[in-house]
């Protein structure tokens, strides 16, 4: 027995009566063979079925991005170190306002020192049988060193006063990308660069 390909059967019913089929009656209609083939994409002529990005075109997009990042790295790396050094700035201040005010709450001279390598900052009180103050270390970070260097006076650190003035003194931050010289206003006790 063979299948009829190319038509359909359509069942037509006419109701009268609900639940009813009557005048029922079948036909064939007449449909358009489907054709199926297998399609071989044709190169030559230049038209392709699917779209898509070539070997070629993503090679050329990596290299103009790679270029691109050639040019742009080398100049992030010193905009980087300069911005350590805007933060190293920025926590000595931070650090150096915290200590102006301890001295003024408890009425206690407190000492800024800086550790022997230059990447720590601590705080104490000046007198031996006071309690620790329970403060961290400031880390200044693995690339950045500070040294402290003081007019007029030759002991060790930072003192601030109990009325709040220091002695004035200047800061030298370094790092790979270079120096920032930094000092400390001795009524303020704020740190500003050395320029200014």
């Amino acid at each position: 027995m063979k299948p009829v390909t190319g038509y359909q059967l359509k069942l037509f019913a006419r109701q009268g009566a609900i639940g009813r089929k009557r005048n029922c009656r079948f036909q064939m209609i007449s449909t358009p063979p489907v054709r199926y083939s297998l399609t071989i994409p044709d190169y030559r002529h230049g038209t392709r079925l699917e779209r898509g990005f070539t070997l070629i075109e993503l090679l050329v997009v990596i290299v103009i991005i790679v270029a691109a990042t050639a040019v742009v790295a080398p100049n992030l790396g010193s905009r980087v170190r300069q911005a350590q050094l805007d933060s190293g700035a920025a926590r000595l201040d931070a650090l150096a306002r915290h200590a102006r005010t301890r001295a003024v709450l408890d009425r206690r001279p407190i000492v800024l020192t800086a550790s022997p390598d230059g990447r720590y900052i601590y705080l104490n009180y000046t007198d031996d049988q006071a309690p620790s103050l329970n403060t961290l270390p400031l880390d200044m970070g693995a690339s950045i060193r500070i040294q402290i260097s003081k007019t007029g006076s030759e002991e060790e650190g930072v003192t601030f006063s109990p009325d709040g003035t220091v002695t004035e003194t200047w800061f030298e931050l370094s790092s790979s990308s270079g120096n920032r010289q930094l000092r400390l206003d001795p009524v303020r006790a704020k740190v500003t660069s050395g320029n200014s």
